[in-house]
């Protein structure tokens, strides 16, 4: 080099080997004769810097500042050091560790000197400083001061030097992490042996160390020499002016290290923090290098996905925002169009860039706002991810400025600067509605991620309470639409929302519209009753002018009082608080403000009530997300006392039947927070015994069957793991000795609730005690409490069979309570005057008789005394007969008659499955004897023990198969064969028969005819007997009997389970009742049919179509009910709706349905064909039909159906085969319009040249036969309508010939007259000549209707 050398920064490291450094590969005296002389050259190199290091330490600046009139020989930075530093840069890889760590260790000493010379320059500068005061007047400071050039080449110098040596580092360590991933995804499928993998890993977190701590040093010495220059530019430069070379050196190191920062390990690795301040400093220092740094900044962004954070922490760290001004600039140029298409790194990179901004939004949300107008119109691009980062930047900002502006608010003592600091609020409330207006048009957004994050948006603002009052209605009204949104997670989001508008409401605690309601009544009553006086005048005036206007109405005078009582508002809100107000006007005020809230509450909790719909629907979705959501929202609605959350709360109950566990848990979470615990403590802390005990008597009371089998299943688990106090049963008990009336009955029906769970509740004879006295007790005799004496009987299921013991408690009280049941079950207590009294006996005589099959000894001895008191109270004694009986009371006994069958019908089958248990258990002793004696005797005594069990076995089967036949004998011939039920069989067949029509009472006819259908359960043979009578009495039903023809549905379902091949013939008639005018009707007879079919009791035919048609019924159960049926089917391995498919097709065409009912039905059948062979299958049928249609409608709707289907190469090969059967249909519009859909559709997915051609070939098939058919048909109207003009001008000629001919008759029958009146002799001829004229035209018609008459002929 030369002697005033210079160090411009060199493009790579290998142009330092030309000109101006001329530098060489290794030094003249470089050693490398062998390793052991290599390794001491380079030893000696290092020697070298350590000792210039050394000298650096010692004498900082003074060895670069040469006094004047001496050669600057540069005795420091010289050639040899420069050269060494080549030589050791340029072989770092390879070098050995320790030799390597000596150098990085070398260089960073060595910047680290340079930059405390630079930044402490001492004597340097003093002695600068005195030379310069002798020159100019009054001296200078220490800006003035500028290092030597021979500084600022050797800073260059050794910046670049520990540059090169960090670069190559990043560089190794990337290739390293490649190298690894590799290994490692290698080694995955192989193996290795244990020793060799721990040594290996143990030397590899060696150097991992070593080459963190060498990565640590260099960003350590590389930061410090950024920060160095930039504080001291002026004193390294002239002017300050940098140099854009040595400057930027940090910045590209930090961009690497940027690239390694992946995570908070690797970031702390490869030194993130100092790369960052690094690139801070470089900003701060050289503004020049601001397009350069973010250039660079916007391409890392685009290139990697953990950037974001890191760059928003740089945007920070600046200390100005030009920064992050110029990253939301280069970002609001980005080219987004058709970026979420984009397959290459367009779409990666706008990805990876829009997380930025969001971020960015949270640490300087006042930069964000102060350039949004850059980014509002991304809202417009294509890639969601963008539109979803400037929602959630809109969120971070309107966070921020609030609480930035509820402290400024709390600063301010509203003395200084007041109109400027209003004219900023103001400023600021048009910026937040505009922000607000942007998030809630941003909910209805195309994408359901940008809808999700602007509902997430929203629901944090309102946790933070940074939601304005005026938003709080729309954002509700808003959220509460969104749940009917198609998406799962913008359907939870909006329910998380709404969750957080509860909890967060500004109105008081309880939000129970009824009390609000009031409030507003009577604040507008005091309102109108102290209106203003100039109000009250002009409101009188115009009162008197309506009322003497005969044409004006009481809505005009009611509108003329809302218009006074709004104008007397709007005057008081007027008024400022400020204004001297006397006491009537400052009680006004108050007054309309307090209607302002009570209005506003009434309105907030009223968008609630008006969606219960909505939040039920949730409930019953088929995605547990949104019932475990709906299920939070009613826990934290039935807290504010929301009305909708009762009714939610009951439906919930019904997922307690649910097959996701989770669902199940939630539901019982659900049913502790609002029944069980205190409010807000997550079921930790319980409500006192009373409060517990009176919620479950609130939930039981006005809950119909469904729901208490729901709640019954609840209270069971919650005894079951215990959560309930004993206490609460205490309670209940006490409520049931005391209450009266309903509130009884629920007690007692609480308490069977939890005995099903722990019969320990009632199981004793201190229990049955009181429920004998509060259940059966003389109160239930006198008072008709059926309810009570229902729920007494439910509770009595739970206890045991009483065993034979006049000596226990339990058993006499057994006894009794066997004796009250016997009275209940005879209707002993009813009133025969009072129809309802019987209905409501109907449940608690079912239950009694359940009880007492459960509870008595002898159940069949009770049954038999039970008819017997029927029959003598209905019919009399033996010698006290009579031929008449009450209506009442002959229902009750039909009622009980049927049941008791039923009943004994299953306590045999009981007995039959104990007898075949016992014999098990007996056969199993046998056994296991036999086998023990085996063991002990010889071989010949055990093949004689074997044989002696083969015996066993045979005669234990052969008793089995006995009992079996017994009980079949029993069930078929002996209860309603020869049994006492037989004795009144016919009486029963007679009054359902009512042939005579002598039995109009409705109650009658149900009970006789459920007494039938019970019989008909349990025997096959009678069934079979008497199936046409029970179809025949739901055919001639009355219309308004509804009740009747859904028992009798109920009831053939029972019997199709029990005796299917009876059944079958009459299964078109079950179908029939689908089109039945009753909602109830049809819906238990779809109820009915889907059990059979998914039961497979019923095979699935052709009347499917009927089930097909209750997809469009007018009530949503139905509806429901219908697709859960089909869904369930479309899982099935057999694809049964594939198979039905066709059939369904071909009736439905063939009936008299709209198009819009035909294709939706369709449309959701068809989305059930997944498989790409049922497809083609399916599109063959369709094509097969066309010919078989007798109108343009049917084949317009077979297209449809095809176009509906999945495309693939054979189904457009079957459609170019069979072209000939539907081309004359391509005429009609319709159909064209579907079979082009079914092409477009095609040429998606087609990828194959020759289905390409094809598709194009039968697109300009279809195209010409449509444009031919359209001609015929248009050929053969216009020949329609020539052919109409024809006909009509034959039939107008042949009127007129008619016409004339009856003239002609009319004239031949006249005379004609002899002379002619006297006239002038100038007329005469004249008149001669038209009467001439007048015959030759007549005689010329005549010709012509012969003519016409001849043609004809």
């Amino acid at each position: 080099m030369s002697g005033n050398p210079t160090f411009p920064i060199p493009a790579s490291l290998q142009e330092l080997e030309s000109a101006p450094y001329n530098l060489l590969p290794y030094p003249n005296d470089f050693e490398d004769d062998d390793e052991a002389a290599r390794a001491e050259s380079f030893h000696k190199l290092i020697r070298l810097i350590e000792a210039g290091n050394r000298s650096l330490i010692s004498n900082g600046l003074g060895l670069f500042e040469v006094p004047d009139g001496e050669e600057d020989l540069d005795a420091w930075n010289d050639t040899e050091r420069i050269q060494a530093l080549y030589t050791l840069v340029r072989k770092s890889d390879s070098l050995a560790p320790a030799t390597r760590s000596r150098l990085v260790k070398a260089l960073c000493d060595a910047v680290h000197g340079l930059s405390e010379a630079l930044a402490n320059p001492g004597a340097v500068m003093t002695q600068t400083q005195q030379s310069d005061g002798e020159e100019g007047v009054g001296g200078a400071n220490s800006s003035s001061f500028v290092v030597s050039q021979s500084f600022r080449d050797a800073l260059a110098c050794h910046i670049y030097m520990l540059f090169t040596v960090m670069f190559l580092t990043e560089s190794k360590e990337k290739l390293g992490k490649s190298l690894n991933s590799a290994t490692s995804s290698s080694s995955g499928r192989g193996g290795s042996k244990s020793k060799s993998k721990s040594s290996k890993s143990k030397g590899h977190n060696t150097d991992v160390e070593d080459l963190a701590a060498s990565r640590a040093a260099c960003a350590e010495a590389m930061h410090h020499a950024s920060l160095a220059m930039s504080e001291h530019k002026s004193r390294l430069w002239r002017r300050g002016v940098v140099d854009e070379a040595v400057v930027g050196l940090p910045c590209r190191i930090a961009y690497q290290m940027l690239e390694s920062s992946t995570g908070v390990i690797a970031r702390k690795a490869s030194s993130g923090d100092a790369a960052l301040q690094m690139i801070a400093a470089t900003v701060d220092s050289a503004p020049c290098l601001l397009n350069t740094v973010v250039a660079a900044l916007v391409d890392l962004l685009h290139t990697y996905d953990h950037i974001a954070p890191l760059v928003a922490e740089l945007c920070c760290i600046v200390n100005e925002q030009v920064l992050a001004t110029e990253l939301l600039r280069e970002i609001g140029r980005l080219d987004t169009t058709e970026g979420s298409n984009d397959t290459g790194g367009k779409a990666s990179g706008i990805k990876n860039i829009a997380p930025f901004i969001s971020e960015l939004a949270a640490v300087r949300p006042r930069v964000v706002l102060s350039n949004i107008s850059l980014l509002l119109p991304h809202l417009d691009s294509e890639p969601y991810i963008m539109r979803s980062a400037i929602v959630n930047s809109i969120g971070h900002i309107l966070v921020r400025e609030d609480q930035t502006l509820m402290e400024n608010n709390d600063d301010n003592d509203g003395r200084d600067e007041e109109n400027k600091d209003e004219r900023h609020v103001v400023n600021m409330a048009k910026t937040r509605s505009s922000l607000f207006d942007i998030l809630c048009e941003r909910t209805c957004d195309i994408t359901s991620f940008t809808r999700a994050a602007a509902l997430k948006v929203l629901n944090d603002l309102t946790e933070k309470q940074s939601l304005p009052l005026d938003r709080i209605m729309p954002v509700t009204a808003i959220a509460i639409d969104r749940l009917q949104d198609k998406a799962v997670m913008v359907r939870r989001y909006a329910m998380q929302l709404l969750t957080s508008l509860l909890e967060n409401n500004p109105f008081m605690g309880m939000l129970n519209p009824e009390p609000y309601r009031e409030k507003v009544r009577e604040l507008e009553a005091y309102l109108k009753c102290n209106i203003p006086e100039e109000i009250l005048k002009a409101k009188d005036t115009a009162l008197e002018e309506a009322k003497n206007d005969e044409s004006q109405g009481e809505r005009e005078i009611h509108e003329i009082e809302s218009a006074a009582l709004a104008a007397a508002i709007a005057d008081a809100e007027a008024k400022k608080e400020e204004e001297a107000l006397s006491e009537a006007e400052s009680t006004f005020l108050a007054k309309v403000r307090a209607l302002k809230f009570a209005s506003q509450a009434l309105a907030f909790t009223e968008l609630f009530e008006n969606s219960n719909a909505s939040f039920q629907s949730m409930l019953m979705s088929s995605n547990s997300s949104d019932v475990t959501e709906a299920l939070r929202f009613f826990v934290r609605a039935k807290h504010f006392g929301l009305p909708c959350a009762v009714t939610g709360t009951k439906r919930a109950l019904a997922l307690m039947w649910s097959n996701e566990a989770n669902i199940q848990e939630e539901v019982l979470r659900a049913f502790i927070e609002v029944f069980v615990a205190e409010p807000g403590t997550e079921g930790k802390e319980l409500l006192p015994e009373n409060q517990i005990a009176q919620n479950f008597l609130d939930l039981v009371r006005e809950a119909n069957v469904s729901e208490l089998a729901s709640i019954e299943e609840a209270l069971g688990r919650l005894v079951k793991k215990e959560i309930i106090p004993p206490d609460v049963f205490s309670v209940l008990w006490a409520i049931a000795s005391q209450a009266k009336g309903e509130l009884r009955a629920s007690a007692v029906l609480v308490i069977s609730m939890a005995a099903s769970a722990d019969p320990n509740i009632v199981d004793s004879a201190y229990r049955l005690q009181n429920l004998y006295d509060a259940g059966l007790g003389d109160h239930i005799e006198e008072n008709h409490d059926w309810k009570t004496a229902r729920s007494a009987a439910c509770a009595l299921q739970r206890v045991a069979r009483a065993k034979v013991d006049p000596s226990s408690a339990k058993y006499i009280i057994l006894d009794l309570i066997s004796e009250r049941l016997v009275a209940i079950a005879r209707g002993d207590w009813c009133d025969d005057a009072n129809v309802d009294d019987t209905n409501a006996w109907f449940c608690a005589a079912e239950q009694s008789i359940n009880a007492i099959f459960t509870i008595c000894p002898s159940p069949e001895k009770v049954s038999m005394e039970i008819l017997l008191g029927h029959q003598q109270v209905i019919f009399g004694c033996p010698g006290e007969s009579s031929d008449t009986a009450s209506t009442l009371r002959l229902a009750r006994f039909f009622f009980v008659l049927g049941h008791i069958a039923l009943k004994l019908l299953i306590y045999t089958e009981v007995l039959s499955s104990s007898v075949r248990r016992a014999n098990a258990a007996k056969t199993i002793k046998k056994q296991e004897s036999v086998s023990a004696g085996a063991t002990e005797n010889s071989e010949s005594k055990d093949v004689e023990g074997d044989d002696a069990i083969e015996a066993e076995l045979g005669i234990a089967a052969q008793a089995e198969a006995e009992t079996e036949r017994k009980v079949a004998e029993i069930s078929e011939n002996e209860i309603v064969g020869r049994g006492i039920i037989s004795l009144f069989t016919p009486m029963l067949l007679r009054v359902v028969a009512n042939e005579n029509g002598s039995y109009s009472s409705p109650v009658l006819m149900q009970s006789a005819t459920l007494a039938l259908c019970k019989c008909m359960c349990i025997s096959k043979s009678f069934c079979e007997k008497h199936l046409s009578l029970l179809f025949s009495v739901l055919s001639k039903a009355p219309n308004d009997d509804q009740d009747l023809r859904a028992n009798i549905v109920v009831a053939l379902g029972d019997l199709a389970f029990r005796f299917p091949n009876e059944l079958e013939p009459y299964t078109p008639k079950i179908y029939a009742c689908l089109r039945d005018k009753s909602i109830r009707v049809r819906r238990h007879t779809l109820m009915v049919l889907t059990h059979l079919i998914l039961n497979d009791m019923v095979k699935v035919k052709g009347q499917v179509c009927e089930i097909a048609l209750c997809l469009q019924d007018n009530e949503s159960t139905i509806r429901d009910m219908a697709r859960l049926l089909f869904h369930e089917l479309s899982k099935r391995t057999n694809s049964p709706i594939y198979n039905l498919l066709p059939d369904i097709v071909s009736q439905l065409s063939q009936l008299d349905l709209k198009q819009e009912v035909f294709r939706e039905i369709m449309q959701f059948l068809l989305s059930f064909i997944k498989k790409d062979r049922q497809n083609e299958m399916l599109l063959e049928k369709l094509v097969l039909r066309f010919p078989k249609c007798t109108t343009i409608n049917q084949k317009a709707d077979l297209a449809y159906c095809i176009a509906q289907l999945k495309v693939n190469e054979k189904g457009i090969k079957c459609l170019n085969d069979n072209f000939k059967l539907y081309k004359d249909a391509l005429f009609d519009e319709d159909v064209l319009k579907n079979f082009m859909s079914f092409i477009a559709k095609a040429k998606k997915n087609a990828t194959k040249p020759e289905t390409k051609q094809t598709l194009q070939e039968l697109e300009e098939k279809f195209t010409e036969c449509a444009a031919a058919g359209m001609e015929n048909v248009n050929a053969s109207k216009k020949a329609a309508r020539a052919k109409k003009r024809a006909a009509r001008r034959v039939a107008r000629k042949k009127v007129e010939w008619e016409e004339s001919d009856e003239e002609e008759n009319a004239e031949a029958s006249e005379p004609e007259p002899e002379e002619y009146e006297e006239v002038d002799e100038e007329n005469r001829p004249a008149n001669s000549q038209a009467v001439k004229s007048e015959k030759s035209s007549t005689t010329k018609r005549r010709s012509g209707r012969s003519r016409t008459a001849a043609l004809t002929a």
